[in-house]
Parts: C-alpha cells; structure tokens; sequence
C-alpha cells in the first residue's frame, strides 16, 4: 500500500509547527517498518489513515466500546462453534488491516487454508500414494490464539511496541476474566513480558473476524516449520489446513513409529498455546482408505469418494426431476438457496475432477433452473 514519502511528512511537520526532534523521531520509527508495509506511527496516525475517528479506535483498544456480537451454530460432528461477529465500524477496519498488512506476509509453506489461490486440492495432492496417515485435530484453534500472538505479528513488521499493541486490540476479542482460557499455559508464560493498557484481560482471536485466518497463518508461521522438521527427519510429509495437522509417508512405517511421531507433536502444542482433540486423533495404515479433507489420497490422483457422488447424484437427479418439490423436501426456503447450494457443490466437482463433472453432463444431471 503506502504513499508515504519522508520528505513530504517532513515538509508537511514543518509547516504545522512540528519540533524536529519529534518529526526526526518518527522518521526513524517508519524506517524499521517493512516496506511492503503502511507506515503507522500511532493510534491517531490510524485513525487518520482509515478516516475514522481517533475515539472510535481508542475505544476499541482499550474495550470500551461494543466490538461483537456473538452466536452459536451447531458443528457437524455434534457439539458447538461460537462465531463472533464484528460491528460493521470494527469490520471496516479489520478489513483494511487484512488488506494493508496481513495480505503482505511471507506466505505459510505448510498451511493450504486461508490464502488466496490455495485449494483444498492442493494440500490433499501433498499426500499421494500414501501407506500410512495420521491425522490430529486442534482444539479450540482461534480461541487458543492469544492477543499476545498477534501482537507479536505486528512487531515483527517493524511496527512500534504501542502500535503493535493496539493493532492486536484491534484484531482480537475477550472473555470474562475467569474464563479457563485465561489458564492457557502459553499466555500464562507470556503475560508478564506484555504491556497492555486499561484492560488486563488477554485477547484471542475471534472466529469470525476477517483479519483472524491470516493471523492464524501468522502466528503458527514457526509452529509450521518445526512441525514439519520434525517429520522430514523421518520421512513424513506434513500439511496443515486451519486446525488440521495431516501426516503421511509412503515408505515403510508402522503404528510405533506413529505414536512417536504423535507424541512428539503432543509435546509441541503447548508452546504455541495449542491443544489437541484426542478423540480426533487417527493412524490409517495401509489398505485403509486414506482420506484428506474428503478426498481420496491412497491412489495416483486425488479425487471424490464414491459415497459423496452417489448422494451428490441422487440430489442432482431429484433437482432435474423436480426443482421446486425437492426445494420443499430438501428444507430449502427458496428455489434459489437450492440452486446457490446445488451450484456449490458442482463447482467443487469441477475444481477436483472435472471429467467426473463431464460425466454428469453426459447424464444430462445438470440441472437447469426455472426463472
């Protein structure tokens, strides 16, 4: 982003009376920011940037003011996801920091979630011809992210400690104090070297903030490359999709092996303030069906299971039949959230096997909507 020229801020804090040492002094802190990055001198240099009133930010920093709201939607497998969403002022700002700052970062080698251009295709592709799979899920993933973190992100940018802070302020959201989150052994470790204002409560990343799926890539940038350290010093191949770590080799291995490998992980996670879903944890070994993010890796190609193109079949053949009776049957509330849905699932067709996709046509089970 950034039209910021050293000499016009200099010209233009002359003119408004500026001291020098106060103008040299923010010269010298806008050359340590990386220069893919906007220069940020302060909260009010901010609010100046994004044409916002310095009130409005200062009240998100320091948790005065409504940042969320908050619901609850039921996950697939059973059990509950919180999605906090933004106010439509926080919403604009975290946008510009997802835009401006966070879409600048080195890009995550290990992660296939949340990057422009990544596909769920791309991280399954990693684990071909695999023999053996392990697969371990995280626990609470953006809850588990602390303020500190993110903090941490923006400092390594080159971003002052304060405006560092409080761009973390701006990104994250909190709980009440007693909340067991605030008995993570990371944050617990961490708190004391942090310098924040007004609220002691530590910040985590909110599922449902734009500027959280980057961070999150951000943040777990070092987590990644030890991760997968350790699995190439045994041969292992590693990727990870948002709070999904997957394994896989196809050399000779074994169940032993595994459990070291999962151990050693195990170890890991409370470093970075992560836990692990152990009643998630899987080793396939070979002649098991070897499954990443829904698509079949065991073979010279990834593609779709049969169970998902049996069911994708039978709805199509129903929407073709009958759209508007399979719109009541289907609990849809219009035609036209059967079609988005519909649409959906054969664009995700296409993207992973498009000749499948081509087979549908030749069925003539692409439907064709009626105005």
């Amino acid at each position: 982003m950034s039209d910021w020229h050293s000499a016009l801020y200099r010209r233009t804090g002359k003119e408004n009376g500026t001291s020098d040492d106060i103008i040299n002094n923010a010269l010298t802190t806008a050359k340590k920011i990386n220069r893919k990055m906007p220069i940020i001198l302060s909260l009010k240099h901010l609010a100046n940037i994004l044409n916002i009133e310095y009130a409005t930010l200062r009240g998100f920093t320091e948790r005065r003011r409504f940042s969320y709201r908050d619901f609850i939607i039921r996950k697939r497998n059973g059990g509950f996801r919180l999605i906090s969403v933004p106010c439509i002022e926080l919403l604009y700002i975290q946008r510009w920091i997802d835009k401006f700052i966070l879409k600048q970062l080195d890009k995550n080698s290990y992660s296939f979630a949340y990057e422009s251009g990544m596909k769920i295709i791309d991280c399954a592709s990693k684990h071909l011809r695999c023999k053996w799979l392990v697969k371990i899920d995280l626990r609470d993933f953006f809850q588990s992210l602390s303020e500190i973190q993110v903090y941490h992100v923006f400092k390594k940018q080159g971003y002052s400690e304060l405006v560092s802070m409080e761009l973390a302020r701006l990104c994250t959201r909190i709980y009440k104090l007693k909340s067991s989150k605030y008995l993570n052994k990371y944050w617990i470790a961490h708190i004391k070297k942090y310098k924040f204002y007004y609220d002691k409560r530590i910040g985590n990343l909110p599922q449902g903030a734009p500027t959280s799926p980057r961070l999150s890539n951000a943040i777990l940038f070092d987590f990644d490359n030890e991760i997968a350290s350790i699995a190439d010093d045994v041969g292992v191949v590693y990727t990870r999709y948002a709070d999904d770590l997957f394994f896989s080799t196809t050399n000779d291995y074994s169940r032993k092996n595994a459990l070291k490998l999962i151990k050693n992980i195990f170890e890991i996670l409370p470093k970075y303030g992560l836990k692990p879903n152990n009643q998630k944890v899987q080793i396939i070994p070979p002649r098991s069906r070897k499954i990443v993010l829904g698509l079949i890796v065991d073979t010279n190609k990834v593609h779709l299971p049969k169970d998902f193109k049996k069911k994708l079949e039978l709805h199509l053949y129903y929407c073709v039949k009958n759209p508007n009776e399979h719109t009541i049957r289907r609990g849809f509330h219009s035609i036209l959230g059967l079609k988005d849905y519909i649409s959906g699932l054969l664009a995700y067709v296409k993207s992973i096997e498009p000749e499948y996709y081509e087979k549908l046509k030749k069925k003539k089970l692409i439907p064709i909507w009626p105005i």
